[in-house]
């Protein structure tokens, strides 16, 4: 949303804007009311969300987030924290492109670096499905694009 206002600002630099540059605006704004409340309902609801995701890991693996001796579950939770509020702001700037190119492709690395491939694939399989139960029938599909992006690029 803001990167295309920043386009169309600059292509209708001196010139009304036609109709169909302004469609994403108008779909946009058709939304904004929803978008609002999800985020919202996420950011209220985030650790009840990463005690949930964190539940259903660790009752199937017991032990998915250690690493020998080392209990590395604080450190997934932050991460985990920090994936859920940027994909939040995604789903309420209708900003995939920023969170791809501005976040989960540099996680990505991150968790590639660690090893840490199967733990990423499970988790981002089971946030989208925890944060559906957050929100409501109306809020989750503009959530659904954002959690499937982070699923392709992190659970990969």
């Amino acid at each position: 949303m803001l990167r295309q206002l920043e386009k169309l600002s600059l292509e209708a630099d001196g010139r009304y804007a036609t109709a169909a540059e302004l469609q994403f605006l108008k779909n946009y704004l058709a939304t904004a009311e929803q978008r609002i409340s999800a985020y919202e309902k996420i950011r209220d609801a985030q650790e009840t969300i990463i005690e949930q995701v964190d539940q259903q890991l660790c009752s199937s693996s017991p032990h998915i987030f250690r690493k020998g001796n080392q209990d590395y579950t604080a450190v997934c939770q932050r991460d985990r924290r920090s994936v859920l509020r940027l994909a939040a702001a995604a789903m309420l700037f209708a900003d995939l492109d920023a969170l791809r190119d501005g976040f989960l492709l540099w996680y990505r690395t991150v968790i590639k670096a660690f090893k840490d491939e199967k733990a990423a694939r499970v988790t981002y399989q089971v946030l989208p499905t925890v944060v559906n139960q957050v929100l409501g029938a109306e809020e989750a599909p503009l959530m659904a694009p954002v959690m499937a992006l982070t699923q392709s690029i992190l659970g990969e």
